[in-house]
Order: C-alpha cells, then structure tokens, then sequence
C-alpha cells in the first residue's frame, strides 16, 4: 500500500536533509585541514633541526626557516578556511527555506570558521610554551644533564665565529655546588679566522675538539706559541693576552675551554686591547690626559686614531671579535710557532691523542693527562681525558673516588647513565607534609640512605654531563654511531678510577658479560 506524504513534512525532511550536509562539508572541511596539519609538519622540522644541523647557527637558521614555512602554511590554511566559509555561506543562502533557518546555517558557518582559526593559533602557541617547559623540566629532573640548545650563553657572535659560555654548573643544580667556581666555555671560528688578542681574569685550559691553527699567548716573562689540531690541550695563565688562528682551509676551529676565575668566584671577563664594535677597547675607558702620558702621543693623534676606528665602526658594522684573515697573515704567524709536545714536561702545551691510550681495545680507547704527570694542569687542580666509543660499544660502570668530571660531547650520539642518592632525597623531601626544613632534610636522609635513583641524559655533539665523585657512570655509544668526547677532572690530584665490572674497560651491546647491577629507582623520563 502506498502511503501519501503531506506536502510540509517533506519539506522539513528537506530542510534536514541539506542543512546536514551543509555540516558535515563544513566538518569534512575541518578534517582535510587537520590532516594536513602544519603544526605536525613544523614539529617534524625543528627535530631534524636538532638532529642534522652541526653547530648553533646552523640549527638556529634551520629552525627560522621552519618558523617561515610554518607561517607560509598558516597564510595558505587561513585563505582556504575563508574560501571555504564563503562557500557555506553561499550554501546557506542557496537553500529553499526560511530566514531564521538561513540565520542559523550561517551562524553555524561563522562558528565553525573561528573555531578553525582560533585552533590553529592556540596549538602553535602551546606546543611552543610546552616544548620549552619540557626541556627546563627535563634538565630540573637531571641536574647533571646540560643540554646544548638551552644551557649555553652566547657572549660573542659574528659572521666568522662565536664564543659562548655554559651556564654556572649549580645555578639550576644544587648538588654540583662544589665545582661552581668552574666555567666551561667554547671557541668556534670559521676556516682562515683571526680572534681578536685578550686576556681574562681566570686560569684556562684550551683543547682542541676540531680543526687547525695557532694559539699564542704572551705573560709579561715571555710569549708560547702552539700549532694546534684536534687533541691539543694548552694551558694558559691568568691574565695572559692570547690570540688564535684558525689554520684550515675547510674545517671549523673548536676550542673547548675551562677556566678557573681568580676575581669573583665562577665570573670572568674577556678584556681588549683592540676593537671597534662589539667588543670594545678598553683603552677607550681612559682619559686623554693619560693616554697621552703612557703612549707620549699628541691628543690630536689619539683623537684622530680614535676617529678612524670610529669610522671603521660604522662602516663595518658586524665586525667583531672574529676577523677574516689573509693567507699571508696566517702563514706568518703560524711559522713562528711550534708544535705541542707529545708527553709531559715544563711546557704549557701536549697533544693528548698522540699519547698512548690508558684503557683501550676494540670497542674503544681512553685518554687522560693527570696533574701527577702534568705539572701544567697542577695550579688547577685538573685532569684531561678523551674518549671515543665505536657504535654500540659500553663504557663499563666506573666511579672516581676524588674527581668530577664534566664530559663534553664532541661528535656522536649516545646516553649516560648515573646511580645518584641526591635525587632520591629530593623526590622523597617533595613528597612529604610540611614540616620544620632542618627536620625534613634529616628524616629524609636516613629513610633514603642507601636508596639511589637512576639519572639518564641522551648525548648528542655540544651536550654536556656531569658526573660527580663517587657517583657510578657508563657511557654507552648508540648501534649505528660512535660517541666521541672530551672531559675536564676537576679536584684531580689523587684521583683514582674504580671499575665495576673490572676488566675490559670497554664492551660491546652484544658481548655476553657479567657486568655488576646496583639497583636503582627509573626516573620518570
């Protein structure tokens, strides 16, 4: 039997009919926006930002780049969501129906658009303040972890070179108090690069992570200049003026540095003697009435001295500590200089990778100039070690009984990991009620006395990891590359280094051993 249908009834089922697929083109829409999904693709960016660029610039300009792809994808989305509201709009108004329908499909439209727009800058925004939370909550979790993109300053920076400096060790970790005066410091000038003469306030050692070139430094006894390459570690008095040259044609000179303040305990300065933008002269600091004195100079000639590196200021600029050097200049410099020596002796300069290596065999080799034997790392109390891990090779567990070292990753990828008791008292100390300080320290001491929490940091090159005294450690190198870093024994003299597992020092992921196990608490990340 056929049943007639009343005439408004269709009219309604209609009405229905078409304002649902209004919706759901409005909602298909939204899903086609999302899959393509910008804010994926930047995210996908910026970690093959981290993981391919090589140094701070690089990745800095790398993930600017990304930045203007991602608002180059916000740009294109923001005139498809409009296309596309005009689109609904346009439907709305193509339906047979009433008014207050039509009102409601465009509002429905209109509402749904700002939904769109409002979400897109919202989740940009928030993955931004929360990757930058992660990281500050990652390294809170780990005082001995100092990753490269967020713990270090950037003092100086033109087009041939940076010189930046690692934050103090204890000012986010409480536990490294006792190496704080310390600072740890980095060098990076492009190939055939001139750095400015300057002398600073503290005790330094200079190594070598990569390249060539010349480091010359002048006391008021006399003046030590070293050909320098990957492995040379220099030791450099306080208040020496030092100058270096970057020799290689292709490749970047890196210079690892560790300086001991003499002034104000972990705080020093680069002084210049020569500049005319950033950095600047100290001579500038002086009245006329004494430059003229010291250097029996008319004024007139000072002022006109002045006037050009004035000039010279405003017509170059960027100009800095870091200056492009001629072929000759360098030439020059570097004959009069002489290359370090391969074992210990009274000179301030050794080649630490030409030395036989202390621990080593196929999976790995270890190297370190002691204080005992290097009277030059004696005024600060300093050990220097290298080490090179080959693909999915073991540092076995080790602790040191007086030494921390601060270890810097020069190439390479892999993990650390630590048995720490302070971690373990903190995490107990958050979790209890509020009590007198003094008391709660106490009762956290003696329930987690003997407990110990595992610290793990993921290396990469420019990270940095700390591992203070009689904490047990193991570097381990990943399966498909090996780990190479350099490491600075602080509070040396004496140090001795305990192994675990006993011998070999080295191991590979696949070898069976029976490496010694202490039990610790997984940390949350």
């Amino acid at each position: 039997m056929v049943i007639s249908k009343s005439p408004f009834i269709v009219l309604i089922f209609s009405l229905l009919l078409s304002f649902a697929l209004l919706c759901s083109g409005v909602s298909a829409y939204g899903r086609k926006q999302y899959e393509r999904d910008p804010r994926q693709q930047y995210e996908q960016c910026q970690r093959r930002c981290e993981s391919e660029a090589t140094e701070e610039r690089e990745q800095e300009q790398c993930e600017q780049r990304c930045e203007r792809e991602y608002k180059e994808q916000q740009r294109q989305q923001e005139e498809e969501l409009q296309r596309q509201y005009q689109q609904c709009q346009g439907r709305c108004q193509e339906q047979q129906q009433g008014q207050r329908e039509q009102q409601q499909c465009q509002r429905k439209c209109w509402e749904q658009y700002k939904e769109q727009e409002r979400g897109e800058h919202e989740n940009y925004h928030n993955h931004k303040k929360n990757r930058s939370e992660e990281e500050e909550g990652q390294q809170r979790n780990n005082p001995y972890y100092f990753p490269k993109r967020r713990s270090f300053q950037t003092r100086f920076r033109d087009e041939e070179g940076n010189f930046k400096i690692l934050q103090r060790f204890a000012e986010n970790s409480p536990p490294l108090k006792g190496i704080n005066d310390y600072r740890l410091a980095m060098f990076e000038a492009n190939p055939n690069t001139f750095i400015l003469p300057h002398h600073c306030d503290a005790e330094a050692i200079y190594f070598v992570t990569n390249g060539k070139g010349t480091i010359t430094f002048v006391t008021h006894e006399n003046k030590e200049s070293y050909n320098v390459q990957r492995g040379t570690v220099v030791s450099v008095p306080a208040g020496s003026t030092v100058y270096v040259v970057s020799q290689d044609n292709q490749e970047k000179l890196t210079i690892a540095v560790l300086a001991l303040p003499v002034n104000s305990p972990g705080k020093y300065e680069l002084f210049f003697p020569a500049g005319n933008n950033k950095p600047e002269s100290y001579y500038g600091a002086f009245s006329y009435e004494v430059l003229e004195t010291v250097f029996n100079t008319q004024r007139e000639k000072l002022e006109e001295i002045l006037e050009e590196q004035r000039g010279q200021k405003r017509q170059q600029g960027q100009q800095g500590m870091f200056r492009k050097a001629k072929p000759e200049q360098i030439r020059a410099i570097s004959q009069q200089a002489t290359s370090p020596r391969h074992r210990g002796g009274e000179r301030l300069a050794i080649n630490l990778l030409s030395q036989s290596p202390v621990y080593s065999n196929q999976n790995g080799r270890f190297f370190e100039a002691c204080p005992e034997d290097f009277s030059q790392f004696q005024n600060m109390d300093v050990a220097v070690s290298a080490f090179k891990l080959n693909q999915g090779a073991i540092f076995v567990p080790h602790y040191n009984s007086k030494a921390t070292f601060v270890v810097f990753v020069t190439d390479g990828y892999g993990y650390a990991q630590m048995a720490c008791p302070h971690l373990s008292r903190q995490s107990q100390g958050s979790q209890s009620g509020r009590q007198d300080r003094r008391e709660q320290e106490e009762e956290s001491e003696e329930e987690t006395f003997g407990e110990f929490q595992q610290v793990k940091a993921p290396l990469s090159p420019g990270d940095v990891f700390v591992a203070p005294a009689g904490h047990a450690v193991t570097f381990f190198a990943s399966k498909d590359q090996p780990l190479n870093a350099v490491a600075f024994g602080l509070n040396a003299q004496n140090n001795q280094r305990i192994f675990l597992a006993g011998r070999p020092f080295f191991l590979n992921h696949k070898q069976n051993t029976n490496v010694i196990k202490f039990t610790v608490k997984a940390s949350a990340y």
